[in-house]
């Protein structure tokens, strides 16, 4: 955390904040107004909007929600239009503090988030921000700011029948059925063999990026062998690399799917595993979503399991429910289920 005294505050038309016209290309942050007491009054509250000239374009939204001693800053945001964008935030809860300005920045280093043919007026998750109570005290009597950025390189007014045009160029699933130009064979533990193209392996993740540099065994051996990873499971990694989806989710071992993304960062498949996990919550299985979501820092999905079993309170007389051995977990369920 850095203290200073600046002396500019960001240029108005570059923030969001409620309706003051703020211009989509234009837009550098969001403005979070009584953020303080927002934290102890947990609810939902509106950030503002961005424009495109003057008609409506972006609508933001913010929920805030405690859970023991964390403060969760949950952010949505509201597309007008039926359409594919991005959108960038901070990364992370860095926060830089301008007493001048009473203003809390958070870090500069963005995300980027990707939205594939979003109904209009629908309100899409972006992230969530944890903060403790020493973090929150920072906030009283001022403003926070979120950094954010939009792909404004794409282009607008398209019809969804362009657009799907454009999506299927970008679709590279047949070559995993018939791998032309491929220069590289990555091999499952059960011995499935799998040819692919080292390009396509790297832009989506920054563990094979790293494998298949010049120098590594690997790339000079031109195949590798994923011991703990089985031929299904494998398949379902290259199809989201290849297609940017999972299309055959039901038949999908979803909690395997968060696990790989997680251990090789694979860009979209974790998104994908979270949600699809989401949508299978149940009586069943609801401990054991608990339980991977911590484990693999699914602060959403983590919530929604949260929320699922105070919903199904028998749940805590279940065989399943001594299978949580974390006990920071149990404290933090616990306190949810019985707030102070």
């Amino acid at each position: 955390m850095d203290v200073e005294n600046s002396d500019n505050l960001p240029e108005n038309n570059s923030v969001i904040y409620g309706h003051k016209v703020c211009q989509t290309r234009e837009a550098k942050w969001m403005c979070l107004d009584n953020i303080y007491q927002k934290f102890h009054r947990p609810n939902f509250y509106d950030i503002g909007g961005t424009y495109i000239e003057d008609v409506a374009d972006y609508w933001f939204m913010y929920k805030t929600e405690q859970v023991s001693n964390i403060f969760l800053l949950h952010i949505f945001v509201c597309n007008r239009l039926e359409s594919m964008f991005s959108i960038a935030i901070s990364s992370n809860t860095d926060m830089k503090i301008d007493k001048k300005n009473a203003a809390v920045y958070l870090n500069q280093s963005v995300k980027e988030y990707n939205f594939k043919k979003t109904k209009e007026m629908s309100q899409n998750y972006l992230t969530t921000y944890s903060f403790t109570n020493l973090d929150i005290d920072l906030f009283k009597d001022r403003k926070l700011y979120i950094a954010i950025s939009f792909n404004c390189s794409e282009v607008r007014g398209l019809t969804q029948n362009i657009i799907e045009k454009v999506k299927l160029n970008h679709d590279f699933g047949a070559l995993l059925t018939d791998p032309i130009g491929a220069d590289f064979i990555i091999e499952s533990a059960d011995g499935a063999k799998f040819q692919v193209h080292k390009v396509l392996l790297g832009a989506h993740s920054e563990v094979f990026k790293a494998m298949l540099k010049e120098e590594t065994a690997e790339s000079q051996n031109g195949c590798v062998k994923l011991v703990d990873v089985a031929k299904e499971d494998l398949q379902c990694i290259l199809e989201c690399i290849y297609t940017g989806t999972v299309r055959d989710l039901d038949n999908v071992n979803c909690f395997n799917m968060l696990m790989l993304a997680d251990r090789y960062n694979i860009k979209g498949l974790r998104e994908i595993a979270q949600y699809a996990l989401y949508q299978q919550l149940s009586v069943e299985n609801a401990i054991d979503i608990l339980i991977v979501a911590d484990m693999y820092n699914s602060e959403m999905l983590k919530m929604a399991a949260f929320k699922f079993i105070k919903k199904h309170s028998s749940l805590i007389h279940s065989s399943t429910f001594k299978e949580i051995n974390n006990a920071d977990l149990m404290r933090q369920l616990c306190e949810y289920l019985i707030p102070t």
